[in-house]
């Protein structure tokens, strides 16, 4: 042995590395590469789970998104079809008003016009009675000397019966 090396010693320490290194593998090297694989796994599910969750809640947004679209449009036209019953109902009660309004000018004319003619009709009754009285005033008192002569010769006439 050259140089005081023994290449037994070294031959039973590479075989001793050599187990060691094998022992390892199977008792480490095996359940850490599993551990390492199941992890791997795990993470790609939760990725893919992930990816999927994320898929899933873009397809609501979108969902929402046309849900909500399609609600605008919706209350758009409901505001529009309101807004035509409203001008609607408004031309309809001014129309309404103004056949009201005819109507009570209508009447009020006509309430007008007989007013009027009891007027007039009153007035021309009074004017008659005005006229007769004074017709009759003016008879009297040309009368009046008449009727008082006359009543006194009729006053001795009969003072001459009794």
């Amino acid at each position: 042995m050259p140089l005081g090396i023994d290449f037994v010693q070294i031959l039973l320490h590479l075989f001793n590395v050599i187990i060691l290194f094998g022992g390892l593998y199977f008792i480490l090297f095996g359940p850490v590469r599993k551990f390492m694989e199941e992890r791997e796994e795990h993470y790609r599910q939760l990725d893919e789970e992930k990816n999927k969750a994320l898929q899933e809640a873009e397809q609501l947004k979108n969902d929402y998104d046309k849900q909500l679209q399609d609600s605008s449009d919706q209350i758009l036209l409901e505001r529009q079809k309101a807004s035509r019953e409203i001008q609607e109902l408004r031309r309809q009660k001014v129309t309404e008003a103004q056949e009201e309004a005819r109507r009570i000018i209508k009447k009020a004319e006509s309430e007008g016009e007989r007013r009027r003619e009891e007027i007039v009709a009153g007035a021309k009754e009074e004017i008659s009675n005005l006229i007769a009285d004074a017709a009759d005033k003016l008879l009297l008192e040309e009368e009046t000397d008449d009727f008082y002569d006359a009543f006194l010769d009729e006053a001795e006439r009969s003072g001459e019966h009794e």
